[in-house]
């Protein structure tokens, strides 16, 4: 067996090996070890393999999911090992075989999956001339993607993709393996995926990253003989990275993906550009404290499905810069939120996650309680999709429309649907080796077997009583166990009076257990018939997966439009809910909201009862593209900037947004520098930081971008800071040209737009009462903050009054100072044109000197006149 399991382990090295015997799968040496110190499992040492005892360690296998849920969050990799031999006819151990490798990137089975994120795998191949190669895809979604970037692009492209696990060639440098090694420490605060993110780095062979092989196995794939459809055939370092992709993900399932039937190339000029920056400030998917709520998807996401969730989830992160689909959405959202989003969210109620059931089928890992879940689905998708199309005519909407799209996808494949109610029981056992799963009347073979067994209890109650009147015997019984199969009782008592035909088959202190020809003959027949019954059940099961396969990717196209239908009806019940109001687009570059809200910060004010949110307008355009804010802390500055960025960003996927209009033009990327923190993992200053944020920021802007930068330059000293806000304020207004808004407590910044003309001041508003508390009113004003309110905020903080009172006094000092001093120094004027400084008295008088035409006299004198000059300097 040590032997059998070790040629097994030898093609798993790096993955935990869960080797099935009897009712536990077993982990043996390294791997037991590893396991019992993850998982809190004994660890045991039983016989000598090599003159060494055996370290093993062991889990029920009906605990697997569990087990198996807690390695997976880990990043671990497990192999699962199963019994494929019959042990009746085995010769030495029953032969046994992995099945499936289970990776945090290839996971399908919903115990192991959040019902509102995918998992991910990434494959990346560092090519030549510093270009990279990627491919990704989820198992259970069934599209690959793939992209190629410059080297120094690559690490903003994993974050934006967030894979769980990563794949790379064991060959490549050791710096790149560094970078990708630093990535993985790093990713818990990079991801945005979710407390305990993890990314897992796996190791394949450098011939699987192959672009001629990738080519080939795309094309078997997608069943075409050229990747030109998809502008994909010049994609070599992303054909190398999608081989080795294809390669593990079928080694991980043991079978090619059924499923797996679209193709995207990912072009960064396609969508609108999120920095993990940008993801992380405005809180998106996960909060400053790295919690699931409140953010803007918890808020968003009121779907009916986890199919749902997901999608709307990519939609959020993923805006397109074409405004097409975010118009059809707006008109879909339109539709639904005159009546129709109700009844059509009532019947999404409850729906099977299709897409994952999908999946599973195509892959042969479906259960039948997931089968019988998808019948039902299918009915209410039957419904969903007549009810939509009523809907649509009421209103005299075209099908052509996004929702008259949808509403034809809905349509059930024909035949699947019957094909399971008729194979399936209504309530079947969880898994196939239970039995009990096949429909009474799907096969006569099936029927007759489990007759058998279904009259083995008619046939007990009648021998016992025959035999009770033949022996006379009143204590008599007939019974079964699995151990000594079936058998008639006997007390001591009556043991006088057995008959001889009876053979004694097991004795007990009181009693004697006996068989009969008769009873021997239908014990063959009834627990063969047991065994036969099971055996073609799962044959027939199997059959069944076989059958569904030409249903998959109708399957796969009718969850997503599922998905689809339940996001759009989720952001029509929001949209009607929190007030909110469809936005317009623009072909010149604009942003122009009226009364604007954060839609966080409200629904988390109304849900606390703090208070109603005050709205503001943003207008940037030609001749206002960069707003200089300044106002007090906890005035509102920060609030603001993120609801214009987060209105942009709602608008840009396609939802209505909390205004009371909007209108949008054109917009690449959303460039957001809030915050301060050291990041001390990575030895990194909080003005280190910031600064390395604002670089990547100018570098990447464009005049279609929004900017938001709260705050630069506070990391270092006064006058320092101050220039390099000035500095950072003047080239983007200058050179960017981009849509910014920039808060600030220099003050000396409100002169900005005096000599920038694309500049204006606003700023939020405050009172100070006669006891000299504090009132924000979160106003946005035109024109700069009066002061900063900085000592009354420390009041409110609780700092000690009398620390409070001498900073006031300091405070009135230092203005009273200031107000006598000289003018203030020109921030914004251009830097000369050269550094040297102008030539002095002493420099002119000496460059009019020649040397060579004076007497000794004439040179004394001259050098008198030098020293003159110098004195007088």
């Amino acid at each position: 067996m040590m032997a059998q399991y070790l040629r097994l382990k030898a093609d798993h090295p790096s993955t935990l090996l869960f080797y099935r015997m009897g009712d536990f799968y077993e982990l043996f040496w390294d791997d037991a070890e590893k396991a019992a110190r993850l998982l809190e499992i004994t660890l045991t040492r039983r016989g000598q393999s090599a003159g060494e005892p055996v370290v093993m360690a062991g889990i029920p296998f009906h605990s697997l999911e569990t087990y198996l849920a807690r390695l997976i969050k880990l990043g671990e990799s497990v192999a699962i090992c199963e019994q494929v031999g019959d042990p009746a006819s085995s010769k030495g151990p029953v032969e046994r075989k992995v099945v499936r490798v289970v990776t945090p990137g290839t996971l399908t089975d919903s115990e192991l999956l959040s019902d509102k994120s995918e998992s991910v795998l990434l494959a990346v191949h560092a090519g030549p001339r510093a270009t990279c190669g990627l491919a990704w895809l989820s198992v259970t979604q069934g599209v690959l993607q793939l992209a190629q970037c410059p080297a120094d692009e690559l690490r903003a492209w994993i974050v934006r993709i967030a894979p769980s696990e990563l794949l790379h060639s064991a060959d490549v440098t050791p710096a790149f393996e560094q970078s990708l090694q630093e990535l993985q420490r790093q990713w818990p605060a990079l991801a945005q995926t979710g407390a305990g993110a993890r990314l897992s780095l796996a190791l394949r062979p450098a011939w699987a990253f192959d672009p001629a092989l990738g080519e080939r196995k795309l094309c078997a794939q997608l069943q075409v003989a050229g990747l030109a459809a998809w502008g994909a055939q010049d994609l070599p370092q992303a054909h190398a990275a999608a081989s080795a992709l294809l390669d593990y993900a079928e080694h991980t399932q043991g079978r090619a993906l059924a499923n797996l039937c679209q193709l995207r190339v990912a072009r960064p000029q396609e969508l609108i550009e999120l920095p993990a920056t940008t993801r992380r400030n405005l809180e998106l998917t996960q909060t400053l404290r790295g919690e699931s709520a409140p953010t803007l998807f918890s808020l968003l996401d009121s779907c009916q499905t986890g199919m749902g969730s997901r999608q709307l989830k990519r939609w959020l992160l993923e805006p397109p810069r074409d405004r097409a689909p975010a118009r059809q959405r707006l008109q879909a959202i339109g539709i639904l939120r005159a009546g129709l989003h109700e009844p059509l969210r009532l019947a999404l109620k409850g729906a099977s996650d299709v897409e994952r059931i999908s999946a599973r089928i195509a892959l042969r890992q479906a259960r039948p309680r997931e089968l019988v879940g998808l019948v039902q689905t299918l009915e209410r998708a039957a419904a969903l999709s007549a009810a939509l199309q009523q809907g649509l005519q009421a209103v005299a909407v075209q099908p052509a429309t996004l929702l008259g799209e949808l509403a034809r996808e809905l349509e059930p494949p024909a035949g699947c649907a019957a094909l399971l109610q008729a194979a399936l029981l209504p309530e079947p056992a969880a898994l196939v080796r239970d039995g009990g799963v096949i429909n009474h009347g799907f096969d006569a073979d099936l029927d007759e077997l489990r007759a058998i067994q279904d009259n083995c209890d008619d046939f007990l109650l009648a021998l016992e009583a025959r035999e009770r009147e033949r022996t006379g015997i009143s204590n008599l019984r007939v019974q079964y166990n699995k151990v000594h199969g079936f058998y008639i009782e006997v007390t001591t008592s009556g043991l006088d009076r057995v008959p001889d035909d009876y053979r004694r088959r097991q004795t007990l202190k009181n009693a004697e257990r006996f068989i009969t020809p008769e009873l021997k003959a239908f014990e063959d027949k009834a627990l063969s018939a047991q065994e036969r019954a099971l055996a073609r059940e799962k044959w027939l099961y199997e059959g069944l997966l076989d059958q569904l396969q030409a249903h998959v990717q109708a399957l796969g196209s009718l969850a997503r439009a599922l998905a689809s239908l339940d996001a759009l009806c989720a952001l029509a019940e929001r949209s009607l809910t929190l007030n909110w109001c469809e936005p317009q687009f623009a072909l010149e570059p604009c942003i122009e909201i009226r009364a604007g809200r954060h839609p966080v910060v409200e629904a988390r004010m109304a849900e606390t009862g703090s208070g109603n949110f005050i709205p503001n307008d943003t207008v940037l355009g030609a001749k206002a593209r960069l707003q200089i804010i300044t106002g007090p802390n906890m005035g509102g500055k920060s609030t603001y900037m993120r609801q214009v960025a987060v209105i942009a960003l709602l608008a840009s996927m396609g939802s209505y947004v909390p205004a009371q209009s909007c209108r949008l033009g054109p917009l690449d990327a959303i460039h957001t520098r809030i915050g301060a923190a050291d990041d001390l993992a990575n030895a990194q200053s909080t003005f280190m930081l910031e600064m390395t944020e604002a670089a990547q920021i100018l570098h990447a802007a464009t005049p279609h971008s929004l900017v938001l930068m709260d705050e630069i330059g506070r990391g270092t000293s006064t006058f320092d800071g101050l220039a390099l806000a000035s500095a950072i304020a003047s080239h983007l207004h200058d050179k960017v040209k981009a849509f910014t808004l920039f808060a600030t407590h220099y003050f000396e910044l409100t002169e900005f737009p005096a000599s920038h003309r694309h500049a204006l001041n606003v700023h939020v508003s405050a009172a100070e009462s006669q006891g000299r508390d504090i009132v924000f009113l979160h106003q946005i004003e035109p024109g700069p903050a009066s002061r900063s309110y900085g000592v009354q905020v420390a009041r409110l903080a609780g700092v000690p009054a009398a620390v409070v009172q001498q900073a006031r006094h300091a405070l009135e000092a230092l203005e009273a100072h200031s107000a006598s001093a000289t003018a203030q120094v020109d921030l914004f004027a251009p830097p000369p044109a050269a550094d040297t400084p102008e030539p002095s008295r002493v420099e002119l008088a000496l460059a009019a000197v020649d040397p060579d035409v004076l007497s000794p006299r004439e040179a004394l004198e001259q050098l008198y006149l030098l020293k003159k000059l110098q004195t007088q300097a």
